[in-house]
């Protein structure tokens, strides 16, 4: 992870972008800030989106040359994406790119984040995921070495009893792709409640307070590894 004390401020830019509309529902927004890509990808905020939701059987995919198995809605929403920022992600002006997603927008950023570490070899070391209230993308019974460190810098982020990121289910073969950063207290919300904007701002908030009053990272102690 770039740094835990700019997690709720990439929530926030990811929740208030101004965001292009693409076909399947895709959402996208850029910024630049120097040689800083930012690219982001909204929640759901239609039916379309709903359908590509639950449209779960595994599909295998190809993006970036490797064959792995992922979620077949949210891979036709990030190949209508995709052509829409390639030019910006190859841009030798480019120096470091950070993608945000939430919730339906999380999915999108893992797929992007696998593809984006593929194009630009040069840029592996400063690129940075973050995906709020993120769903299971990664299809298979264990996430192959040589995919995993594909996403060594990319975060899914759990507000705890966040149903969204329970789904789809392990016992369909689901997995995350990282180790997900828990934040909350268990019961604080109800797994729907969990998911809200408003509950992921006031958790974020508070996370950010602990560690400044621990003045120390409080990943490995919230951090866990989902198989």
């Amino acid at each position: 992870m770039e740094d835990e004390y700019l997690l709720r401020y990439y929530y926030e830019k990811c929740l208030y972008a101004k965001y292009y509309q693409v076909e399947n529902a895709g959402s996208y927004a850029t910024e630049r800030q120097c040689g800083t890509l930012y690219l982001m990808f909204e929640k759901s905020n239609g039916l379309e989106d709903w359908v590509n939701n639950f449209d779960f059987p595994a599909k295998l995919h190809c993006d970036s040359g490797t064959l792995w198995f992922c979620h077949r809605g949210f891979l036709r929403v990030w190949e209508s994406i995709r052509p829409h920022i390639e030019h910006e992600v190859r841009d030798p002006a480019v120096k470091k790119i950070v993608l945000i997603g939430y919730s339906h927008g999380a999915a999108i950023a893992t797929l992007a984040h696998e593809w984006v570490w593929a194009v630009r070899p040069d840029l592996r070391e400063v690129l940075y995921g973050y995906g709020f209230g993120c769903p299971r993308v990664y299809w298979g019974f264990w996430l192959r070495q040589d995919l995993r460190r594909r996403w060594i810098h990319f975060t899914p982020v759990r507000n705890l009893s966040d149903i969204v990121t329970h789904v789809p289910p392990v016992l369909f073969g689901f997995r995350h792709v990282h180790r997900v950063l828990n934040i909350g207290r268990r019961g604080l919300y109800s797994p729907i409640d969990a998911h809200r904007p408003e509950s992921y701002i006031a958790q974020l908030t508070a996370y950010e307070e602990k560690l400044q009053a621990s003045g120390h990272s409080a990943l490995s102690a919230h951090g866990l590894w989902l198989l």
